[in-house]
């Protein structure tokens, strides 16, 4: 399907369709000023995903949810998680909170989105563009902000159950207040089989400087040995969704004292088990030649991971009257990484067992601590000040990498003001310290005007930054793929990086204008946007012997979002979206990589009585470059979903088809099941 057939497809429907849990200009969000808003009053670009869409998503995740969202982009790299893409940003551009804190873990992110369970959910709001002045560092591209359930009554709860063709899972909250006490207790269990495609891989030895197939392979001695051992092909499973069991468990407690103070604590754990088979770009034999081990290439091999994390919240609202309230929050998260990777053919490698095969190995502890305060005094009707800072360290101890605690301060100061009445202006300035780079001061500036009642038009300036992480500094380690990976202040004269080079922060501009509008039964948005990316940092392949980090480009994105949805009738709902997305390095005039040109989803739902749904949603990528600058093609999904609420006494079931239509997607982006089924229920008390 072309972009333009998806495009007259989707204006075709939307003149007859509507999509109700879209009309969402009046929806109260606190992403865009951290200060409850309207949608429509945010000169900023901000979407809801709603406690309806969720529920009714059939998504054991945030991935799965943020999956179906038009525009979006989830690149699947198999065992690797997924890549996001908020507006051609890269993946960590985008910082992921939940309810309103910083989700802490490895700094590649990619399995974050795994990590959320669905059913501890009331909403998702994401908003697109810098966020730096409320968030500071890595909220250059967006921010996620995961909104989790609150009690509304003494004592409720739900239990969800979910059983797929990959998956198994189970969700519980349970929830009220007793008093002034309020509670929240939740668990979640999700196992999922792996996904497999039998794959042939060719083996090679470097022999000489050159990749020789084993058959080839020339001499006596340890060359005779890997000759006589190996074969030139074997099959594997390989694996593009890995083998994972995960558990959540959390609970939150909040105490109100009197009027002016609520005091607030909660804990949160996670273990993950994961497993999958890849094949290997570069694996060491136990075979010595001259003083250096024998390298072998494209050998199968099979990665593990134990995971948890603990976090640990305490804070205090403090209310000492109605135009004023200060929050604190101090939150501490710990987490550990265990990876390991293995090879079946140890025997004929040369090693003794399948355990003394280990290629790759990171043993990992990640502390972070984190104090935040905000005050929002209001001023009068049409004025409102929130000030705040930020202090965040972090420390940690890696067999990849050694690395010094670090810290992060910022404070920043916003003003909201209403000269008049059909005018909203945002602005404010934002200062931040790395203990180990540059200081930074970032200034956002952003107004919406009504022309007509229920429509507006917003305009928004804001820069953004990010840090280099601990991995693009201090990493030196062999990755799962068999590759040294050395960060830029890392010297390791066996592999040829023998400099070091400083890491400068990346920086951002993005000027943004929108029009939004709405009625009874339609709603319509579109957003022009520009971003100047300077001193990017992107991973690089050195002599294809070690990668590393530079600051290589200066990069500009450009291009605009629309979605329109209508209202005809109680009985149809639709919701089409669109963005076009141009993505240059300026440095050396490519398309930077994985940013497809175009994003388009069709959402439709008929209902047929008052509490079933039927439901598709069809997503569109159009092409898109990789890292060597050849094109990929387009593809599209669509999913099936049937809800049934109310079908039993406070019991809901819900069933679906992912990928209905058995689609595949270029090879270059990996592989995803096809005709992939789930059913389940919600049980509310």
């Amino acid at each position: 399907m072309n972009t333009k057939k998806v495009c007259i497809l989707s204006l075709v429907a939307s003149s007859v369709l509507l999509a109700n849990e879209t009309i969402k200009l009046n929806d109260i969000v606190t992403i865009g000023t951290k200060t409850e808003n309207t949608v429509k009053n945010l000169p900023m670009q901000v979407d809801v995903i709603t406690a309806e869409e969720i529920q009714n998503s059939g998504a054991s995740n945030v991935g799965e949810i943020l999956n179906s969202e038009g525009t979006i982009y989830l690149k699947p790299t198999g065992s690797n998680g997924a890549t996001m893409s908020i507006r051609g940003m890269a993946h960590g551009d985008t910082l992921i909170l939940i309810d309103g804190k910083r989700v802490n873990g490895e700094f590649s992110k990619t399995y974050e989105l795994d990590r959320i369970p669905a059913g501890i959910i009331e909403r998702i709001e994401v908003v697109k563009g810098s966020s730096s002045l409320l968030y500071g560092s890595d909220a250059m591209g967006g921010v996620i902000n995961i909104i989790t359930k609150k009690p509304t009554n003494p004592f409720e709860g739900d239990i969800t159950v979910t059983h797929g063709k990959n998956k198994n899972s189970i969700d519980t909250t349970t929830m009220g207040t007793v008093g002034n006490t309020t509670y929240k207790l939740y668990g979640g269990y999700l196992k999922r089989d792996a996904f497999t495609k039998t794959e042939s891989t060719d083996i090679k030895v470097m022999q000489s400087g050159a990749e020789t197939a084993p058959s080839a392979l020339v001499g006596g001695g340890n060359w005779a040995t890997l000759k006589s051992n190996l074969n030139d092909t074997y099959f594997i499973e390989r694996a593009y969704q890995d083998e994972m069991t995960q558990k959540n468990f959390g609970v939150n407690i909040s105490q109100k004292l009197n009027d002016s103070w609520n005091l607030r604590a909660d804990f949160s754990y996670l273990k993950e088990d994961k497993n999958a088979n890849y094949i290997s770009t570069m694996y060491e034999t136990n075979y010595i030649q001259g003083a250096n081990k024998i390298k072998a290439k494209y050998v199968p091999a099979e990665q593990f991971d134990k995971n948890n994390r603990k976090t640990y919240g305490l804070g205090f609202d403090f209310t000492p009257n109605e135009n004023l309230v200060i929050n604190y929050n101090l939150n501490f998260s710990k987490y550990e990484k265990d990876r390991k990777v293995y090879t079946d053919l140890w025997k004929e490698l040369g090693y003794v067992s399948k355990e003394n095969s280990l290629s790759s190995a990171n043993q990992s502890t990640m502390k972070h601590t984190t104090h935040d305060i905000m005050g929002n005094y209001k001023m009068s009707n049409k004025s409102k000040i929130t000030t705040g800072g930020e202090y965040r360290q972090t420390d940690v101890q890696s067999t990849a990498y050694s690395v010094n605690d670090r810290n992060y301060k910022g404070i920043f100061l916003q003003h909201e003001y209403q000269p008049i009445d059909k005018l909203h202006l945002v602005y404010g300035v934002r200062y931040d310290k790395d203990s180990i780079g540059e200081d930074e001061t970032s200034f956002s500036a952003g107004a919406t005007y009504e022309i007509v009642e229920n429509t507006k038009i917003k305009t928004n300036y804001s820069q953004g930054f990010r840090s280099p992480d601990d991995r693009e500094l201090y990493v030196d380690q062999t990755s799962p793929s068999g590759k040294r990976m050395l960060g830029a202040s890392v010297i390791d004269t066996t592999s040829g990086k023998t400099t070091t080079w400083d890491l400068k922060p990346e920086t951002s501009d993005t000027i943004e204008i929108g029009f939004i509008s709405g009625g009874d039964i339609w709603n319509f948005d579109i957003t022009a946007f520009q971003t100047d990316i300077k001193n990017r940092i992107s991973q690089v392949t050195i002599n294809n012997t070690y990668n590393t980090f530079e600051n290589i480009s200066d990069s500009k994105i450009k291009g605009f979002e629309s979605s329109i949805s209508i209202v005809p009738t109680d009985e149809f709902m639709g919701k089409i979206s669109y963005s076009r997305i141009s993505a240059k390095n300026e440095t050396d005039n490519t398309k930077l990589s994985y940013s497809p040109k175009s994003l388009a989803s069709l959402t439709l739902s008929y209902f047929p009585t008052s509490n079933i749904e039927l439901k598709t949603i069809t997503k569109y990528a159009g092409t898109q470059r990789d890292d060597i600058d050849e094109q990929i093609k387009s593809y599209d999904i669509t999913n099936f979903k049937l809800i049934y609420n109310d079908a039993l006494k406070n019991t809901d079931f819900f069933a679906g088809v992912d990928n209905l239509f058995s689609q595949s997607i270029p090879e270059e982006l990996g592989a995803i099941e096809t005709v992939n089924y789930y059913i389940g229920m919600k049980y509310k008390f």
